[in-house]
Formats: C-alpha cells, structure tokens, sequence
C-alpha cells in the first residue's frame, strides 16, 4: 500500500466535499482501484452478513478515514452532511469509514457526532460496522461525559434490533477507561439473560474490557448473578466474562454458581 498516494487521492477527493454524488463516485473508483483478494476472503469468513463490499484492506480503510476525519473536525457544519453521504453509499467499505472518521469529532462536536449516529442506526446488519460506529463515535464522549451517553445506551440497549442492542453493549466499552457506575451495571444487567449470540458475544466482552478499570466491581456484578440460578445463556456470559478477572476471583464466582 502507497499510504501517501491514498492521503493524496482522498485530500483531492475532500475538495469535493460539497458535491455529495461527485464525492461519492470518486471514493467508488479510489476502493475499486485498492481491492484486495485477500481482503475480500477475510471479509467473507469473519463478517458472513458483510452484504455489499468492495473487498479494499482494512489498513487502507483506516488511511482513508483519518484524512476525512480531519476534514469533519475543522469543517464541523459540513460534517453530518458528508458522513450522511458516505455512509448512504452503503457498501462495508463506506460505512467502517463513516464510523472511524468520528473518532476525534465527538470530543468537541458530541451534538454532531451523536445526532449522526442516532440516525444511522436502523441500517446495522453486521457486528463489525456495528462495533467500529460505537467504539468510534461513542467512545470519547463516554470519556468526558458519561451522563450524556449513559440514557442513550439504556436507550439502545431495549431495543427489539439486535444489533442495536448490540451497538448499546459496546456503546458501554468507554468505561474501560475511566470509574464505572452502578447504573452501568443496571444496563448490562438487561440483557445478562439474552438468547443471541451476537449479544452475549458483546456483553461478555465488555466485561472483559472494563475489568482492568474495574475489577472488583465485575466482580461482584458477576457473582451477583452467579446466585441467581441463572439460565444457560447467563453462565455463558459469566464464564466468557470473567476471563480478565484474577483466578481467585475466578474460582469465587464460579463457586457461587455451584450452591
């Protein structure tokens, strides 16, 4: 991969930022120019409902949406209506940028960044772009103001879509970073008993994730539930949950669920 010649191609594409089509069809052509076998193969096995791709790397992607991510930080007022675009071009390429490009927006613009959001949501079909929008564009104003965010994610986390339900777990991973709350604790608990897999996927690796910050608390929520005579799904998320967490922490819980 050239990376300076994908800056340069996408500062040029930029330059059409208030052209949505012309931008559109010039950011179709840059993918069509970069795919990848290999990509496209990994697209296949690791993300099976992917839907539309073009089959362009990952590091090239990442490339492409830092210099778009520069351009929505200094042109704010412009920024939701060209991520609307990007993200409305629909392929799996165009929706990993949309999201990765809101990783420094939200820290000053968390109104922008936030309204973008929200209103993408209804297209999630797949745990990856669903996990990069709320990792990207959630997780800073998490960061800085949890309380902003917090009646969103228990919001998203209700809801009967799956996958924003899912987008409502990860929504939560900002906590790996700073104290956590009782009342994050209340939101995970709601889907603590959830059948699909894609969501005890994303809960139990949220755990994971917050341990390290927040040891003794997982701790505790886990045995908690560890007591309640909990359904197969719950021990699933608990086993999977707690592998961050200290052997003896380990073993506490895990004897909890044995009496």
């Amino acid at each position: 991969m050239d990376k300076t010649l994908v800056q340069n191609k996408t500062k040029g594409l930029l330059k059409k930022a208030d052209k949505p089509r012309e931008f559109i069809k010039g950011l179709q052509e840059l993918f069509k120019s970069l795919i990848d076998k290999e990509a496209t193969k990994n697209y296949l096995r690791i993300i099976p409902d992917t839907g539309k791709f073009f089959g362009v790397p990952f590091p090239i992607l990442r490339v492409i949406a830092t210099e778009i991510g520069k351009f929505v930080q200094k042109e704010p007022t412009e920024a939701k209506l060209l991520l609307e675009a990007i993200w409305n071009e629909g392929s799996f390429e165009s929706r990993q940028i949309a999201g990765k490009s809101l990783e420094k927006l939200g820290s000053k613009n968390p109104k922008i960044c936030l309204d973008f959001v929200s209103s993408v949501l209804p297209d999630l079909d797949n745990w990856a772009v669903c996990d990069n929008l709320a990792m990207c564009g959630i997780e800073t104003i998490v960061c800085q103001n949890p309380e902003l965010v917090l009646p969103l994610s228990e919001k998203w986390i209700k809801d009967k879509n799956k996958w924003i339900r899912r987008f409502g777990v990860v929504s939560l991973r900002g906590y790996k970073k700073i104290q956590i709350t009782d009342k994050v604790f209340g939101i995970l608990g709601l889907v603590m008993e959830d059948k699909d897999k894609d969501i005890k996927k994303a809960v139990s690796w949220i755990l994971r994730e917050i341990t390290k910050s927040n040891s003794d608390e997982v701790t505790n929520f886990l045995t908690k539930w560890a007591k309640t005579n909990p359904n197969r799904d719950t021990i699933w998320i608990i086993k999977d949950g707690i592998k961050k967490l200290t052997n003896q922490n380990q073993k506490r819980i895990c004897r909890q669920r044995k009496t």
